[in-house]
């Protein structure tokens, strides 16, 4: 059967990775992707609509409504939507999240009136019910859309929530060594980080597509665990020799007290870890387990691990060196 699934953000790292691994989930379904985008001549695009047969890019623009319920009339004439995986754009440090709001509520409206049967809402992850009041900017706005589509729910809309953690990719290139300066500055010894990378919330994404009536009005956690910064440090050496690359300490130090989104960012993380060990957050084993029946989620080492394997076959893919070449051993 033929399921057609509207996903925003569908250039971004999360959207990309769930389009990638709806095409390898086993299923006697066919899905095809509405991979939403503002620019649909985009070299990311593009490459979208070269990852298979089943994904055509659309164009809509989330702060034009209009744009977005054109898709679903647009869709009827194939069956319509089916389901909507929903990654929002992040607005910035420190910036108005009002847009972000705006969107999300707005794909939660479409989907109940154009009657899917699954909505699938990444948002992230943050602190207990405690300190739900003292939420900022797109904080505020992501636990706004979250109960949005709880209160949508009593009315028929077939919500999902998928919070996730911190990514691993965040330690990537430079401005993971700025990351990993800045966490080791503000953060406590003890204090750990719920990682996720993002391969795998695409894969938890498709894991819910492919058993919507099991993930129904629950809320999943992406995270493979819950890590100090010494003990990333310790994967990352097993992993590839080497601790985590990052900046003086002094800088991130600097970064830290002049920046107030990244201090906000620190008190997240430390409440994030408060509310779990002490139990102010209850749910959150559960929450985390219910991600893994959807998708096992890789640790901070195996993603890291198999980066490097990855990298090390695509160098060395024909097995041709410089020096092979030169002395014609190639």
């Amino acid at each position: 059967m033929r399921r057609n699934i509207l996903v925003t953000g569908a250039t971004g790292k999360q959207g990309a990775a769930f389009i990638r691994a709806l095409q390898q989930l086993p299923t006697d379904d066919h899905y095809f992707v509405y991979a939403v985008t503002r620019d649909d001549a985009s070299p990311a695009a593009q490459h979208l609509a070269g990852i298979g047969e089943n994904i055509v890019v659309v164009k809509g623009d989330l702060d034009m409504p209009d744009s977005i319920s054109k898709i679903f009339e647009e869709a009827k004439s194939e069956g319509g939507i089916w389901g909507v995986f929903a990654v929002l754009a992040f607005p910035g440090l420190g910036a108005d999240a009002g847009g972000e709001e705006a969107q999300g509520k707005m794909l939660a409206d479409l989907a109940l009136q154009f009657g899917v049967s699954v909505f699938v809402y990444s948002s992230a992850m943050r602190a207990g019910p405690e300190y739900e009041d003292e939420l900022t900017l797109s904080r505020r706005a992501k636990a706004n859309i979250e109960n949005y589509c709880i209160e949508l729910g009593t009315k028929g809309l077939p919500w999902v929530i998928l919070r996730p953690g911190f990514f691993m990719e965040n330690f990537d290139n430079f401005i993971g060594s700025v990351a990993a300066a800045v966490l080791r500055a503000g953060l406590n010894k003890s204090t750990t980080i719920g990682m996720i990378a993002s391969d795998d919330i695409g894969h938890i994404g498709a894991g819910i597509f492919g058993n919507p009536e099991r993930y129904k009005h629950k809320v999943l956690v992406a995270v493979s665990e819950f890590v100090t910064m010494s003990q990333l440090d310790e994967e990352h050496l097993q992993a590839t020799g080497k601790p985590i690359p990052a900046v003086p300490s002094a800088f991130g130090w600097l970064i830290l007290k002049m920046n107030k989104e990244t201090q906000h960012l620190i008190a997240s993380i430390e409440r994030n870890h408060s509310d779990r060990i002490s139990g102010a957050y209850p749910s959150c084993d559960a929450e985390v387990s219910l991600a893994n029946s959807a998708y096992r989620m890789r640790t901070y080492y195996e993603r890291t691990a198999q980066s490097k394997e990855e990298k090390n076959e695509a160098r060395n893919w024909n097995q041709v060196s410089l020096w092979k070449l030169a002395t014609g051993r190639a």
